[in-house]
């Protein structure tokens, strides 16, 4: 999907989530498909909170806030907007094909054991990824087990070069093998952290 791939830097969320709802519509569910949603939150102007799952065996995206889903995505518009469309999606496209498959979001949320472990987990972990060519710092924060989420005071902190993260990205850089290089840095509980790890290596 083009349009998703080469969004515009002042994208307004709604724009891009009508964008995505497009481009997962034709999407079917796979077999025992998970009832859950992604709940996302943008803080800032034109924020809001949208969430993605299926109804009536289509993946949908609707402008809404179900809260309490096993898994939350917090982050500020800007923020959000270096990720889609500016300074992260640049510096990772250099490196990695970031052209959309519904068939693959799709697959995210077929229920298996990975299912279970995410549903397991609590708290919060922000991803702090650094920006210092533009002395500038971007945060997504995980909340999981349907909490309320803690931007502020996660309980979990991940920081790392914006270098390094497209280089794990573009699989040139293991990611518990960087933690113990002292390229990922962790502040809080570490098993929350190394769990996640595990699991998206798995």
């Amino acid at each position: 999907m083009s349009d998703l791939a080469n969004l515009p830097t002042d994208i307004a969320p709604a724009d891009f989530f009508k964008l995505l709802e497009g481009a997962l519509a034709s999407e079917p569910a796979p077999a025992g498909a998970s009832p859950e949603k992604l709940q996302i939150r943008l803080a800032g102007d034109g924020g809001g909170a949208w969430a993605i799952g299926f109804e009536g065996g289509k993946l949908a995206c609707a402008p809404t806030d179900v809260g309490g889903t096993p898994l939350q995505l917090s982050l500020t518009v800007d923020d959000w907007r270096a990720f889609v469309a500016g300074r992260v999606r640049d510096a990772v496209a250099a490196k990695v094909d970031v052209g959309f498959d519904a068939s693959q979001a799709a697959k995210l949320y077929r229920v298996s054991n990975k299912t279970d472990q995410i549903k397991a987990f609590t708290g919060d972990l922000q991803l702090v990824i650094q920006d210092t060519a533009e002395s500038k710092d971007y945060r997504v924060t995980l909340t999981f087990g349907g909490e309320t989420p803690n931007t502020a005071a996660p309980k979990t902190t991940v920081s790392v070069f914006l270098d390094d993260f497209v280089g794990m990205a573009a699989g040139e850089i293991n990611a518990q093998a960087a933690f113990f290089m002292g390229q990922i840095r962790l502040d809080g509980d570490m098993n929350l952290a190394m769990s996640l790890m595990a699991l998206a290596q798995g």
